[in-house]
């Protein structure tokens, strides 16, 4: 009986070949995103789904959704996300009863939270998150409910529409929040 000779260089291709696949298995792929700024991570009881549409990539997931960029995350029952052409996040379109959305603060204070029919998060230099349909929003000393909420992340600027709400005494630091009405006339609000 003859025996083949075996390739030396095979070997080195197979173990190349299973480092790759260990590389791109979800657990370490996870770890990978969540080491970059802007990454993001989301998850589903229910069907997601994959495709392009225009050009942009588009998944759908559906129940009990998760999804988190840096500090804001993002629950409720279906989300559509969109990313561009270079796998960046550029919005999610979330619904629910209710959709939620929750800003883990910087520092030592309370979170910023919000709920309402359907939550859409629109990533970039500037995100903005839009509450849309039985609106709450809540920050620390303001409370609103509106008809629609938009929140500027990085500055902290919120307009609403037919809006009532309430706020509360914060630091005496002398810092203010900015809280516009549905006229968009903004008055300084204590913190």
């Amino acid at each position: 009986m003859k025996l083949k000779a075996v390739n030396p260089d095979l070997g080195r291709a197979l173990a190349l070949v299973l480092a790759g696949c260990t590389t791109l298995s979800p657990a370490s792929g996870l770890f990978a995103a969540q080491q970059t700024e802007g990454a993001h991570e989301y998850r589903a009881d229910g069907e997601t789904t994959i495709e392009t549409i225009n050009g942009m990539r588009v998944i759908t997931l559906r129940q009990n959704v998760f999804v988190r960029q840096n500090e804001v995350e993002l629950t409720g029952d279906i989300a559509v996300l969109e990313y561009n052409l270079d796998n960046e996040l550029q919005q999610v379109r979330l619904t629910g009863t209710p959709a939620n959305f929750q800003q883990q603060p910087q520092t030592d204070s309370a979170p910023i939270t919000g709920y309402s029919d359907t939550i859409n998060y629109y990533a970039g230099a500037e995100s903005i998150v839009e509450f849309i349909g039985s609106a709450s929003f809540n920050q620390p000393g303001t409370t609103l409910q509106c008809a629609e909420i938009r929140h500027v992340i990085e500055t902290g600027a919120t307009s609403g529409q037919a809006c009532s709400g309430s706020l509360s005494p914060q630091s005496t630091n002398g810092a203010t929040d900015s809280v516009q009405n549905d006229t968009g006339a903004a008055s300084p609000q204590p913190n």
